[in-house]
């Protein structure tokens, strides 16, 4: 038996509970293990006492070895491979996406999965923007032949509607930067163009005051209200909604997400939603597919499954089901009490400070940024996060107060828009030394630059971006690093993976790190205190000192009348549904963010 070589068609890890390991267990995998057995090392005990196989070593024939155990102590399951029905290919030997979700009257289906691995792409598939071409990149595929492959299935009736014409489709797209082909455009105008009244959504999603602006001028969370409510308006028997999330603050997010549900049960029309905010896929969907396989490469929309149960079998790596292991480690959640204790000695401390603009002003109560924490940052859009953030880089200057001169802060700003041809690494070699040890293992490898050095800055995804200019920001010598927003544009597995990071590199730098975010998903696994920011959206903003994270939660969370609870098996943030009985109680209580 030889150890398996990287063509072999299908791979496979071992998930070990080293907790349930008995003697009798590491015995029956040693002896039983064919690389053992044939010379190679398999499973052996480390240095540490454990039980253990290098994941590149695993192999099917190491299930005898789950079968021998007395318990479920070693199980061996497959990474992802292509499997299912082949629905489209890019190209010779380009990306390939198996299995599609099937809308339903009256429902949210939500998809949930890694960028790159074709949610998009299914999404313009069931709109009919895109025929699919079964796998026939260079053929002319019918209709008949692609209702023909899925005959028997619940999607064969929207097929069969798409090829008739008998199903409108109204598409939200991922960035909304392109709702409007014309700059001159104003929201009235965007809105007026549609068949339904827009009054109730002009309510909702609060545009009153905007509607005579051009869609040109608006900020990104205007721009995407106005695109989620335009898309709404459309009278469309499917609704497909790329990232509806994407600049809206908390608030925002439950408001359009309650819109959403609320239209599609009062019209008995279907959506279908690409949601990376945990929190939001779970108040919005009645049920959820997870896409899974190797981005770039090909994707495999999962059989539909309860919300909580693809999300936490998503958040586990693996689908029980389909007896898949989609990622080789679970995300987990820290519980309050695993929380670090930070450092009490003050790096920064800051005086009341004001800032006056013409029609908005920014209050700040005097606070301090202590060595190695990470603060979260949170308000509801339009209070003046951002101006604060300024205020503390140096780039604003407050009417009132002064900071420290001597602090140096390095700043990742809310939206990056590179209009240059300039490489990655070239960027990167004008602030640091890309060769240093310290750059490769603290900077290049956790945010995966390698592969994007030779890449134009202008060429690069919204979530490549992000990468790059969070990166950028830690790779600077600075006392305080401020990032602006950096969950925008990824995917949950890159969310946890920046958030992880950046509590690391505040701890290994001894150096605080300011968090600006509306995921709380991210504030919750990235903060160890929190500043909060309430007031009048548009007018007046205010910002307490930072405080503890149960404290800052609950401030923040009752001013949006928002309760939250925690998953009893993962540990994840859940929204309560407003009204239910959790709520009611946790509202009672005063306790709006139950940390377990």
């Amino acid at each position: 038996m030889t150890p398996p070589s990287d063509s072999q068609d299908d791979e496979y890890v071992a998930i070990i509970d080293q907790k349930e390991v008995t003697d009798e267990v590491r015995d029956i995998a040693i002896k039983y293990d064919p690389l053992n057995q044939s010379g190679h090392e398999g499973f052996h005990i480390t240095a540490d006492d454990e039980l253990h196989i290098d994941d590149a070593l695993v192999m099917k024939e190491h299930g005898l070895i789950e079968k021998k155990i007395p318990n479920d102590s070693i199980q061996i399951v497959p990474l992802p491979s292509e499997t299912g029905q082949l629905v489209n290919q890019y190209g010779n030997n380009g990306f390939r996406l198996y299995n599609l979700p099937a809308p339903e009257d009256g429902s949210v289906i939500g998809l949930l999965g890694r960028n790159g691995i074709g949610k998009s792409t299914a999404l313009r598939c069931l709109s009919g923007q895109l025929k699919p071409n079964l796998g026939h990149p260079d053929e002319e595929i019918d209709w008949d032949q692609t209702i023909e492959r899925f005959r028997g299935t619940t999607l064969q009736q929207h097929l069969e509607r798409l090829r008739d014409g008998s199903v409108t489709a109204a598409y939200k797209e991922q960035r909304v930067e392109t709702v409007s082909e014309s700059d001159d455009e104003t929201v009235r105008e965007r809105l007026s163009n549609q068949p339904n009244d827009a009054g109730r959504f002009i309510e909702d999603f609060q545009l009153e005051s905007i509607l005579d602006r051009s869609i040109a001028d608006l900020s990104g969370g205007e721009r995407q209200r106005v695109s989620i409510a335009a898309t709404l308006l459309s009278d469309a028997d499917l609704y497909l909604i790329d990232e509806p999330s994407s600049f809206l603050d908390i608030k925002q997010r439950l408001t359009v997400a309650n819109t959403i549900r609320d239209h599609v049960r009062e019209t008995d029309s279907a959506a279908i939603v690409v949601e990376h905010d945990l929190a939001m896929l779970d108040l919005l969907s009645d049920a959820i597919h997870v896409l899974y396989g190797k981005p770039g490469g090909f994707g495999v929309v999962s059989q539909r499954l309860p919300v909580r149960t693809g999300v936490n079998q998503f958040l586990d790596g693996r689908l029980k089901d389909e007896n898949v292991q989609i990622r080789r480690n679970s995300i987990d959640f820290p519980s309050a009490n695993e929380r670090r204790n930070q450092s009490n000695e003050a790096l920064l401390e800051y005086p009341n400070l004001k800032k006056h603009f013409d029609e908005f002003s920014l209050s700040v109560e005097p606070g301090e940024i202590r060595y190695g924490e990470s603060i979260g940052v949170l308000g509801e859009n339009a209070l003046g996060k951002t101006t604060f953030v300024k205020l503390l880089s140096g780039s604003l200057s407050p009417d009132e107060g002064t900071i420290p001169d001597a602090t140096t802060v390095s700043y990742k700003p809310q939206y990056i828009t590179p209009n240059t041809t300039e490489s990655v690494r070239e960027r990167f070699m004008e602030v640091t030394d890309i060769y240093s040890q310290s750059f490769q293992t603290r900077i290049r490898d956790p945010f995966d630059l390698e592969e994007l050095y030779d890449k134009s800055l202008n060429s690069l995804s919204g979530g490549e971006l992000q990468r790059v200019g969070i990166a950028l920001c830690f790779a600077r010598d600075a006392d305080v690093y401020l990032l602006d927003e950096p969950s925008a544009f990824l995917d949950v597995d890159r969310r946890v993976a920046i958030a992880d990071h950046i509590r690391q590199l505040s701890e290994r730098i001894d150096q605080p790190v300011l968090v600006v975010d509306h995921d709380l998903f991210v504030i919750d696994r990235v903060a160890d205190r929190l500043t909060v920011f309430d007031g009048i959206p548009g007018e007046q903003g205010h910002a307490m000192p930072p405080q503890s994270m149960r404290k800052g939660m609950n401030t923040f969370l009752s001013s949006v009348g928002i309760t939250f609870r925690r998953d009893n098996r993962t540990g994840r943030p859940r929204v309560n549904k407003p009204g239910s009985q959790l709520d009611r109680e946790q509202k009672s209580d005063d306790d709006y963010y139950y940390t377990g």
